[in-house]
């Protein structure tokens, strides 16, 4: 098996992969280029051969739908959820530490499922491990679209067809960090936006970002066009709703503190707008 690595910066954490099991860039983004990276890493992902996944990959990885779970010496393990939550991999975010069990990707797939099931796999234990290292620091993923407007990073949240792709195909290409998962980040300055590496499910543009956050929209198709801030109380609660889960210990306390941080530093409000309108009319005062 022939032997990869590369470096990868998302959501302002440096991350090295090393897969002693091939090339894994064809089952990881079309974008990944944008958030190639020649820094010294933080944390590291090995992608190491495994005997079961190698044999028979379907049964192993399909369905593919996986969970995390606590382990005893304080790292969690990716679980497939379906059967009996064989684990998948491990990893460890204290340590920067994480590491996924693959088939030799060099072979060919026997059928197409195969390897889905392998992408999918790859994907979630990877925004796993960025989720779980971001909570380490303070920050967090959100399901949103983030734009970036005249050196400001504006993110619109919502829930599955409250229009996030479709806001998003309303600005140009370059100022689209994403249009379905992006992360914010504290720092000295205040908190970030960033854009990660997987797309919504229509395909839509991603790019690193790494601006100012200046307000966060939580969209919400069916009520009375306009925007309106919200109180804390109700923000934190919003925000909380649109977050990844992952079933890590205390991951609900963490978010919790990430989004009464977010609140206090830029403005959460809720949006309605009609598919056609103008966003920028309801958005422009925030920048």
């Amino acid at each position: 098996m022939s032997e990869w690595e590369a470096t990868l910066r998302v959501a302002g954490i440096t991350v090295r992969i090393r897969s002693r099991v091939g090339d894994p860039s064809p089952l990881l983004s079309p974008d990944l280029a944008a958030f190639l990276h020649d820094g010294v890493p933080k944390a590291w992902v090995e992608l190491a051969e495994d005997e079961v996944a190698q044999a028979d990959p379907l049964r192993r990885f399909t369905p593919p739908q996986f969970g995390l779970r606590a382990l005893p010496d304080g790292g969690l393990a990716m679980v497939k959820r379906a059967g009996r939550g064989e684990v998948l991999g491990t990893m460890h975010p204290g340590r920067g530490e994480a590491r996924l069990g693959l088939p030799d990707l060099g072979t060919a797939w026997r059928v197409d499922q195969e390897e889905e099931g392998v992408r999918e796999a790859l994907q979630a234990f990877l925004r796993a491990f960025l989720q779980a290292l971001l909570l380490e620091t303070g920050g967090t993923m959100l399901h949103a679209a983030g734009i970036e407007l005249k050196g400001w990073g504006l993110a619109f949240t919502g829930h599955t067809r409250s229009g996030k792709t479709t806001l998003a195909r309303r600005f140009p290409r370059n100022r689209v960090l994403g249009d379905d998962l992006v992360a914010v980040s504290p720092s000295e300055e205040g908190f970030l936006l960033y854009g990660t590496p997987w797309p919504g499910r229509e395909g839509g543009p991603v790019s690193y970002g790494g601006v100012p956050l200046r307000a966060v929209f939580v969209l919400r198709p069916g009520e009375e066009k306009g925007v309106a801030a919200c109180a804390p109380a109700e923000a934190v609660s919003l925000l909380a709703a649109e977050a990844p889960r992952l079933e890590m210990p205390d991951e609900e306390s963490k978010l919790l503190e990430v989004f009464s941080s977010l609140c206090a530093a830029v403005p959460i409000c809720r949006l309605s707008a009609g598919l056609q309108d103008d966003v920028m009319e309801y958005v422009e005062e925030f920048i």
